[in-house]
């Protein structure tokens, strides 16, 4: 379920940011102990810069990374990137 509600928002937010006129991109992929979510877009002209950008997927940081994942968010090319490798507990 956590996976699911991070995509609503990360898709929520391609929504509200990302230049509609360009591409975006949505990786998703799993193995046994871990799915990992890389995103690509690029901002509108004139929003928020990208250090305030991913302020509303704290949420989402802090739970990956107290699962001991990996998060990184950043700028590359003009383009926002972020990538999250969320644990998964099989278990039960």
């Amino acid at each position: 379920m956590f996976v699911a509600d991070f995509l609503r928002e990360l898709f929520g937010n391609i929504a509200r940011y990302a230049d509609p006129t360009q591409r975006y991109v949505v990786l998703v992929s799993a193995a046994q102990d871990h799915v990992t979510i890389d995103v690509t877009d690029r901002p509108r002209q004139g929003d928020a810069t990208f250090e305030g950008r991913h302020s509303g997927l704290a949420y989402y940081r802090e739970r990956v990374l107290h699962a001991h994942g990996d998060w990184d968010v950043r700028e590359k090319r003009g383009q926002w990137v972020p990538h999250a490798s969320v644990p998964v507990d099989n278990a039960g």
